[in-house]
C-alpha cells in the first residue's frame, strides 16, 4: 500500500509544472534539475568544470562552444545541444554521463525541452534572465 501512496506523489509532483500557470520556470522548474545533474560539470565552478560549457549563466549558454555547437538555441529545442545530448541514446553523447551516476527522468527531460522550445522565457531566471 507504501509504494501507491508514493507513486500517487510522484505523479503528483511531476503534474505540479503542467497544472501551475503553464509556463515552465528557471527557479522554480530548470534550476533544481540542472543543479542536481548538470552544475556539477556546467555550473560557477571553473576548476570543474567541463567542455568549457557553463549552463549557470545566460550568455554562457547560448553561445557558441570551442567545439561549434550551440548548448541552448531559445525556441529551438531540435538546434540545441543540450536537449540533443539529455535525449541522447548513444552512451557516449547522453548527458549526464554515466559516470556521473546521476540520471534525468523522462519528465525532467519533457521540461528542459519545454523550457527551451519555450525560448526560456520567465522574470525569475536570476542569473539567467534577460
Amino acid at each position: 500500500m507504501r509504494w501507491v501512496w508514493v507513486t500517487l506523489g510522484l505523479v503528483l509532483l511531476g503534474q505540479r509544472v503542467v497544472c501551475a500557470d503553464g509556463a515552465v520556470r528557471f527557479n522554480r522548474d530548470i534550476r533544481p534539475i540542472m543543479s542536481d545533474t548538470c552544475f556539477r560539470c556546467h555550473g560557477p565552478d571553473q576548476r570543474a568544470r567541463m567542455a568549457g560549457l557553463r549552463l549557470d549563466i545566460r550568455d554562457e549558454a547560448l553561445k557558441k562552444t570551442k567545439s561549434g555547437v550551440i548548448p541552448i538555441v531559445p525556441g529551438a529545442p531540435d538546434q540545441s545541444a543540450i536537449v540533443e545530448r539529455i535525449f541522447a541514446s548513444n552512451p557516449a553523447k547522453i548527458m549526464p554521463p554515466q559516470y556521473a551516476h546521476k540520471e534525468l527522468t523522462s519528465a525532467q527531460k519533457e521540461i528542459i525541452r519545454r523550457w527551451v522550445a519555450e525560448g526560456l522565457r520567465t522574470k525569475s531566471i536570476g542569473r539567467m534572465s534577460r
